[in-house]
Protein backbone atom coordinates (compact mmCIF):
# COMPACT_ATOMS: atom_id res chain seq x y z
CA UNK A 1 0.00 0.00 0.00
CA UNK A 2 3.08 2.31 1.04
CA UNK A 3 4.87 1.64 -1.84
CA UNK A 4 1.80 2.74 -4.66
CA UNK A 5 0.90 5.73 -2.83
CA UNK A 6 4.48 6.80 -3.47
CA UNK A 7 4.43 5.67 -6.93
CA UNK A 8 1.42 7.55 -7.63
CA UNK A 9 2.65 10.70 -5.38
CA UNK A 10 5.44 10.66 -8.02
CA UNK A 11 3.36 10.40 -11.18
CA UNK A 12 1.60 13.47 -10.37
CA UNK A 13 4.54 15.36 -9.45
CA UNK A 14 6.18 14.52 -13.09
CA UNK A 15 2.57 15.05 -14.72
CA UNK A 16 2.58 18.72 -12.77
CA UNK A 17 6.56 19.45 -14.02
CA UNK A 18 5.52 18.30 -17.58
CA UNK A 19 1.95 20.59 -17.75
CA UNK A 20 4.54 23.29 -16.39
CA UNK A 21 7.10 23.23 -18.89
CA UNK A 22 4.31 22.85 -21.67
CA UNK A 23 2.71 26.15 -20.44
CA UNK A 24 6.51 28.11 -20.23
CA UNK A 25 7.11 26.26 -23.73
CA UNK A 26 3.54 27.57 -25.13
CA UNK A 27 4.12 31.18 -23.24
CA UNK A 28 7.75 31.84 -25.46
CA UNK A 29 8.26 29.65 -28.00
CA UNK A 30 5.95 31.65 -30.43
CA UNK A 31 5.91 35.11 -30.32
CA UNK A 32 4.17 37.05 -32.34
CA UNK A 33 4.50 40.64 -31.92
CA UNK A 34 2.61 41.90 -34.83
CA UNK A 35 -0.06 40.14 -33.36
CA UNK A 36 -0.95 38.40 -37.31
CA UNK A 37 -4.33 36.51 -37.76
CA UNK A 38 -4.65 36.64 -34.33
CA UNK A 39 -8.58 35.93 -32.94
CA UNK A 40 -10.32 38.56 -31.08
CA UNK A 41 -10.74 38.54 -27.21
CA UNK A 42 -13.57 37.56 -26.96
CA UNK A 43 -12.91 34.15 -28.91
CA UNK A 44 -10.62 33.50 -26.64
CA UNK A 45 -12.75 33.70 -23.82
CA UNK A 46 -15.70 31.97 -25.47
CA UNK A 47 -13.06 29.16 -25.33
CA UNK A 48 -12.04 29.56 -22.20
CA UNK A 49 -15.82 29.64 -20.04
CA UNK A 50 -17.53 28.01 -23.05
CA UNK A 51 -15.11 25.53 -25.17
CA UNK A 52 -18.13 23.51 -25.97
CA UNK A 53 -19.33 26.87 -28.57
CA UNK A 54 -15.11 27.83 -29.58
CA UNK A 55 -14.03 27.29 -32.79
CA UNK A 56 -11.31 24.24 -33.36
CA UNK A 57 -9.42 27.13 -35.58
CA UNK A 58 -9.51 28.89 -31.97
CA UNK A 59 -7.37 25.81 -30.34
CA UNK A 60 -5.12 25.43 -33.42
CA UNK A 61 -4.21 29.19 -33.55
CA UNK A 62 -3.23 28.74 -29.40
CA UNK A 63 -0.48 25.64 -30.26
CA UNK A 64 1.50 28.60 -32.17
CA UNK A 65 0.77 31.69 -30.92
CA UNK A 66 2.24 32.62 -27.80
CA UNK A 67 0.59 35.94 -27.33
CA UNK A 68 -2.47 34.36 -27.69
CA UNK A 69 -1.69 31.23 -25.26
CA UNK A 70 -0.85 33.75 -22.78
CA UNK A 71 -4.18 35.58 -22.61
CA UNK A 72 -5.95 32.45 -22.57
CA UNK A 73 -3.97 31.45 -19.38
CA UNK A 74 -5.09 34.65 -17.79
CA UNK A 75 -9.14 33.88 -18.66
CA UNK A 76 -8.52 30.38 -16.81
CA UNK A 77 -7.22 31.93 -14.12
CA UNK A 78 -10.26 33.99 -13.88
CA UNK A 79 -12.38 31.72 -14.32
CA UNK A 80 -10.91 29.05 -11.30
CA UNK A 81 -10.90 32.85 -9.66
CA UNK A 82 -14.58 33.46 -9.67
CA UNK A 83 -15.76 30.16 -9.21
CA UNK A 84 -13.95 29.73 -6.23
CA UNK A 85 -15.42 32.76 -5.22
CA UNK A 86 -18.67 31.34 -5.72
CA UNK A 87 -17.99 28.02 -3.94
CA UNK A 88 -17.08 30.13 -1.21
CA UNK A 89 -20.33 32.46 -1.17
CA UNK A 90 -22.28 29.30 -1.80
CA UNK A 91 -20.89 27.20 1.52
CA UNK A 92 -21.39 30.53 3.63
CA UNK A 93 -25.11 30.82 2.50
CA UNK A 94 -25.61 27.06 3.18
CA UNK A 95 -24.02 27.32 6.45
CA UNK A 96 -26.23 30.39 7.19
CA UNK A 97 -29.36 28.61 6.49
CA UNK A 98 -28.25 25.41 8.66
CA UNK A 99 -27.84 27.49 11.44
CA UNK A 100 -31.01 30.06 11.01
CA UNK A 101 -33.37 27.76 9.50
CA UNK A 102 -36.45 30.00 10.50
CA UNK A 103 -35.06 33.10 9.43
CA UNK A 104 -33.89 31.49 5.63
CA UNK A 105 -37.68 29.94 5.26
CA UNK A 106 -38.83 33.42 6.10
CA UNK A 107 -36.70 35.10 3.98
CA UNK A 108 -37.42 32.82 1.12
CA UNK A 109 -41.01 33.46 1.85
CA UNK A 110 -40.60 37.04 1.42
CA UNK A 111 -38.44 36.80 -1.90
CA UNK A 112 -41.03 34.79 -3.34
CA UNK A 113 -44.00 36.98 -2.35
CA UNK A 114 -41.65 39.84 -3.92
CA UNK A 115 -41.04 38.38 -7.08
CA UNK A 116 -44.84 37.76 -7.81
CA UNK A 117 -45.76 41.18 -6.93
CA UNK A 118 -43.36 42.54 -9.40
CA UNK A 119 -44.73 39.82 -12.35
CA UNK A 120 -48.54 41.11 -11.66
CA UNK A 121 -47.09 44.58 -12.02
CA UNK A 122 -45.43 44.50 -14.86
CA UNK A 123 -48.05 42.81 -16.37
CA UNK A 124 -51.09 45.15 -15.61
CA UNK A 125 -48.37 47.69 -16.88
CA UNK A 126 -47.91 45.92 -20.34
CA UNK A 127 -51.55 45.62 -20.82
CA UNK A 128 -51.57 49.12 -20.02
CA UNK A 129 -49.92 50.35 -22.62
CA UNK A 130 -51.28 47.68 -25.62
CA UNK A 131 -54.03 49.38 -27.94
CA UNK A 132 -56.06 48.04 -30.03
CA UNK A 133 -54.95 49.21 -32.62
CA UNK A 134 -51.47 47.18 -32.19
CA UNK A 135 -52.48 44.02 -33.55
CA UNK A 136 -53.50 45.42 -36.66
CA UNK A 137 -50.36 47.63 -37.05
CA UNK A 138 -48.03 47.50 -40.03
CA UNK A 139 -44.03 47.33 -38.94
CA UNK A 140 -42.98 51.06 -39.85
CA UNK A 141 -40.71 51.71 -42.91
CA UNK A 142 -37.52 53.00 -40.28
CA UNK A 143 -38.40 50.16 -38.19
CA UNK A 144 -35.38 47.58 -38.43
CA UNK A 145 -36.01 43.74 -39.48
CA UNK A 146 -33.79 41.38 -38.70
CA UNK A 147 -32.13 40.31 -42.29
CA UNK A 148 -29.77 37.10 -42.58
CA UNK A 149 -26.69 38.45 -44.35
CA UNK A 150 -26.06 36.58 -47.78
CA UNK A 151 -22.34 34.91 -48.29
CA UNK A 152 -22.30 34.74 -52.28
CA UNK A 153 -19.60 31.93 -53.36
CA UNK A 154 -16.69 32.83 -55.22
CA UNK A 155 -13.39 31.46 -56.02
CA UNK A 156 -10.28 32.15 -56.27
CA UNK A 157 -7.70 29.99 -58.10
CA UNK A 158 -3.96 30.61 -56.60
CA UNK A 159 -2.59 26.98 -58.15
CA UNK A 160 -0.18 29.56 -60.49
CA UNK A 161 1.44 31.03 -57.43
CA UNK A 162 4.60 30.58 -56.16
CA UNK A 163 5.30 30.46 -52.78
CA UNK A 164 7.72 32.83 -50.99
CA UNK A 165 9.37 31.99 -47.45
CA UNK A 166 10.21 34.42 -44.42
CA UNK A 167 10.52 38.43 -45.20
CA UNK A 168 10.77 38.04 -49.23
CA UNK A 169 8.28 40.14 -51.24
CA UNK A 170 6.11 39.08 -53.46
CA UNK A 171 6.93 38.06 -56.70
CA UNK A 172 6.12 40.48 -59.11
CA UNK A 173 3.70 39.57 -62.30
CA UNK A 174 1.11 37.99 -60.88
CA UNK A 175 -2.21 39.20 -62.59
CA UNK A 176 -4.56 41.56 -60.70
CA UNK A 177 -7.79 39.91 -59.51
CA UNK A 178 -11.30 41.76 -59.34
CA UNK A 179 -13.04 40.78 -56.10
CA UNK A 180 -16.68 42.23 -55.02
CA UNK A 181 -16.88 44.65 -52.40
CA UNK A 182 -19.42 42.36 -50.62
CA UNK A 183 -20.20 39.35 -48.25
CA UNK A 184 -18.35 36.28 -49.70
CA UNK A 185 -18.29 32.27 -49.47
CA UNK A 186 -14.48 32.17 -50.37
CA UNK A 187 -13.37 29.17 -51.95
CA UNK A 188 -9.23 29.40 -52.28
CA UNK A 189 -7.42 27.05 -54.31
CA UNK A 190 -3.69 26.84 -53.49
CA UNK A 191 -0.95 25.17 -55.53
CA UNK A 192 -0.58 21.82 -56.01
CA UNK A 193 0.86 19.59 -53.27
CA UNK A 194 0.09 22.57 -50.52
CA UNK A 195 0.31 20.91 -47.15
CA UNK A 196 -3.19 20.34 -45.36
CA UNK A 197 -4.02 22.30 -42.03
CA UNK A 198 -4.86 26.03 -40.61
CA UNK A 199 -3.72 29.01 -42.99
CA UNK A 200 -3.73 32.58 -42.40
CA UNK A 201 -5.46 34.76 -44.49
CA UNK A 202 -4.62 38.59 -44.40
CA UNK A 203 -5.83 41.55 -46.58
CA UNK A 204 -3.07 44.13 -46.53
CA UNK A 205 -1.82 47.20 -48.21
CA UNK A 206 1.30 48.65 -47.22
CA UNK A 207 1.14 46.83 -44.30
CA UNK A 208 -1.76 47.79 -42.85
CA UNK A 209 -3.73 45.02 -42.12
CA UNK A 210 -7.61 45.67 -43.56
CA UNK A 211 -9.21 41.94 -43.02
CA UNK A 212 -7.84 38.95 -41.19
CA UNK A 213 -8.85 35.28 -40.36
CA UNK A 214 -8.18 31.97 -39.62
CA UNK A 215 -8.76 28.83 -41.77
CA UNK A 216 -8.15 25.16 -42.18
CA UNK A 217 -7.05 23.47 -45.47
CA UNK A 218 -8.41 20.18 -47.03
CA UNK A 219 -7.92 17.97 -49.75
CA UNK A 220 -10.51 17.63 -52.38
CA UNK A 221 -10.20 15.53 -55.63
CA UNK A 222 -6.75 16.29 -55.67
CA UNK A 223 -6.86 19.94 -54.68
CA UNK A 224 -6.13 21.79 -51.66
CA UNK A 225 -9.18 23.84 -50.84
CA UNK A 226 -9.72 26.55 -47.79
CA UNK A 227 -13.20 27.48 -47.18
CA UNK A 228 -13.88 30.66 -45.39
CA UNK A 229 -16.58 33.81 -45.06
CA UNK A 230 -15.69 36.98 -45.56
CA UNK A 231 -17.13 40.32 -45.28
CA UNK A 232 -15.77 43.22 -47.13
CA UNK A 233 -18.54 45.63 -47.37
CA UNK A 234 -16.63 47.75 -45.01
CA UNK A 235 -13.35 47.87 -47.00
CA UNK A 236 -12.66 50.76 -49.09
CA UNK A 237 -12.26 50.22 -53.07
CA UNK A 238 -8.53 49.83 -53.98
CA UNK A 239 -5.23 47.72 -54.64
CA UNK A 240 -4.62 45.42 -51.79
CA UNK A 241 -2.76 42.39 -51.51
CA UNK A 242 -4.32 38.39 -50.34
CA UNK A 243 -1.03 36.83 -48.28
CA UNK A 244 -1.86 33.22 -47.32
CA UNK A 245 0.34 31.97 -44.54
CA UNK A 246 0.98 28.44 -43.29
CA UNK A 247 2.36 27.77 -39.99
CA UNK A 248 5.31 26.40 -41.83
CA UNK A 249 6.48 29.61 -43.07
CA UNK A 250 5.79 29.29 -46.54
CA UNK A 251 3.58 32.32 -48.04
CA UNK A 252 1.16 32.85 -50.87
CA UNK A 253 1.04 36.65 -51.95
CA UNK A 254 -2.18 37.25 -55.08
CA UNK A 255 -2.37 41.07 -55.58
CA UNK A 256 -6.33 41.92 -55.70
CA UNK A 257 -8.51 44.94 -56.63
CA UNK A 258 -11.68 45.52 -54.61
CA UNK A 259 -14.92 46.64 -56.27
CA UNK A 260 -18.32 47.29 -55.35
CA UNK A 261 -20.83 46.60 -57.54
CA UNK A 262 -19.12 43.34 -59.01
CA UNK A 263 -20.92 40.08 -59.30
CA UNK A 264 -20.23 37.95 -56.14
CA UNK A 265 -20.23 34.51 -58.30
CA UNK A 266 -17.71 32.75 -60.35
CA UNK A 267 -14.00 31.63 -59.93
CA UNK A 268 -11.37 33.95 -60.13
CA UNK A 269 -7.79 33.34 -61.98
CA UNK A 270 -4.42 35.06 -61.58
Amino acid sequence: MKTTVKNRGGFEKEGKNLLDFARSYLSNAFPNPDRAGCPPDSALRSLAFNPRESEPTVTEHLAACSPCFRRYSELLAELKAQHQAEKFSWARISAWSKAHPVLAGTALACALFIAIGVGLLLRAIRQTKTLPMDANRKPSPTEPQNRTVAYSPFSMDLSALSPVRGGEGPHTGHPRLSVPASTLDLTIILPLASAEGPYDLILNSQAHTLWSKSATAHLQKGKTLIRVEGDFRQIPSGDYNLEVRSHSGIRLIQPISLRPGLSGGGEQRP
